[in-house]
């Protein structure tokens, strides 16, 4: 559980919602710890913490930008880019020895594209919180209270 916590990190203080987040992102690695990497990848990529910490929350696709707001903007691309670069196929394309594979001009070979990044962040778009719970404490920080 703690390799993979140092493979696929986030932050523990990047979450809005209390310690439970941090619990709940624990037992995953607990759960997966001896299992597949791709299940693993999918309960982390549908994970509160991991939209949060990678900014695919209230993420919307450019149709609805501009059906609902007039404007063109494009999803945002940043877990697609995590996703790709730092959980699975890395940014350069390797030899089975683990060397770079070079061009034809000597420069190395990336495994991907700006077009993957924005085909892939149209995938992460419709996202949103869910409402909190009320079974667990958290502070309301305004008043400094407990709230259950």
């Amino acid at each position: 559980a703690w390799a993979l916590s140092q493979i696929i990190n986030v932050s523990p203080t990047y979450f809005s919602r209390g310690n439970e987040g941090n619990l709940y992102l624990y037992d995953l690695y607990v759960k997966n710890a001896l299992g597949n990497y791709k299940d693993l990848l999918r309960e982390m990529s549908f994970n509160p913490k991991m939209a949060e910490m990678l900014t695919y929350v209230n993420s919307k696709s450019v149709r609805y930008e501009y059906d609902y707001r007039g404007l063109t903007l494009w999803p945002d691309e940043n877990y697609a880019r995590e996703f790709m670069q730092m959980y699975t196929i890395g940014l350069h394309k390797l030899h089975p020895n683990g060397l770079p594979i070079l061009d034809r001009y000597g420069a190395v070979q990336h495994t991907y594209e700006n077009v993957n990044i924005l085909s892939f962040a149209r995938v992460w778009t419709g996202f949103s919180q869910s409402s909190r719970r009320g079974n667990y404490e958290e502070i309301d920080h305004t008043s400094g209270n407990y709230m259950s």
